[in-house]
């Protein structure tokens, strides 16, 4: 088995308060030694499919440890609590709501999962509006200290797992249909789409509809196309995204994580239909 060597931490609990200083806090109180990694907090609340998308982009830069990621808009309910491990070793902790996925699958693929046991791993003083700290810090930091992955709770197969909220990529001869799973900071429209799909067709531009049809010119980099216009970027994860030099792509194309994409390649000397 691979050497644990870090704790990360992805939420959408912000800053403001003490919350997440909160589930620090008790992993240094547990004897966590390893870093102790900040992946982000800043997640819109209850944005699962950001979350997961962050996380997974994250996690493959990461050294092997044990992730907890907590956007959870279901806490406190009957939803399981999932501690996951990836075929690269990882282990992960969360709520079964399709959060953990896309990071278990760039990690390998699930290799084995637990539900948690919830009763075995709260504090005395437990609340059922915050069972990140009380019940999924105690657990990975049992984990990182080295206790086995089955004594966590009775093991679930990968297939009874609650499903990534996002409509997976399909691809016919001249369109694929995507999601957008991300709006990073810049305004950057961030697709599953995966890039690889795009290059196969070797267009020079793209049309989306999002209301009305915009043809986006293809470019290696933001600088490829003026101040102010969009381009079509593979991103830095080798999926498609859309962009805007200098600007914000989601502020005119109007897209939120969730939304379902259309995309049709324009060849080169095609003609785009009017």
């Amino acid at each position: 088995m691979a050497k644990l060597q870090c704790v990360t931490f992805l939420s959408d609990f912000g800053l403001a308060d003490e919350s997440v200083a909160c589930c620090k806090g008790l992993l240094l109180r547990r004897g966590v030694s390893v870093p102790l990694l900040d992946i982000s907090h800043d997640i819109q609340p209850f944005d699962i499919i950001t979350g997961g998308w962050m996380l997974a982009g994250s996690l493959q830069y990461m050294p092997v440890g044990v992730h907890l990621a907590v956007v959870d808009p279901g806490v406190g309910t009957v939803r399981r609590i999932l501690a996951a491990q990836a075929s690269r070793g990882d282990m992960i902790v969360g709520p079964d709501n399709g959060l953990l996925l896309p990071a278990l699958e760039r990690l390998g693929g699930v290799s084995s999962c637990h539900a948690v046991e919830t009763g075995r791993f709260e504090l005395d003083a437990a609340s059922p509006t915050f069972q990140a700290r009380d019940i999924m810090a105690p657990v990975v930091a049992d984990l990182i200290g080295g206790a086995p992955l089955e004594s966590v709770g009775p093991e679930i197969a990968a297939g009874e797992l609650a499903p990534y909220p996002a409509e997976p990529p399909v691809r016919s001869s001249a369109r694929v249909n995507g999601s957008v799973v991300c709006i990073d900071t810049f305004g950057t429209v961030r697709t599953n789409i995966p890039w690889s799909w795009f290059q196969e067709k070797g267009g020079e531009a793209i049309r989306i509809s999002c209301g009305w049809l915009f043809s986006i010119p293809v470019g290696r980099t933001f600088a490829d196309v003026s101040s102010g216009e969009m381009v079509v970027l593979e991103d830095s994860w080798g999926y498609v995204s859309i962009a805007v030099n200098r600007g914000s792509a989601s502020d005119i194309l109007g897209f939120k994580a969730g939304d379902l994409i259309s995309v049709e390649f324009t060849m080169p000397g095609s003609t785009p239909p009017q």
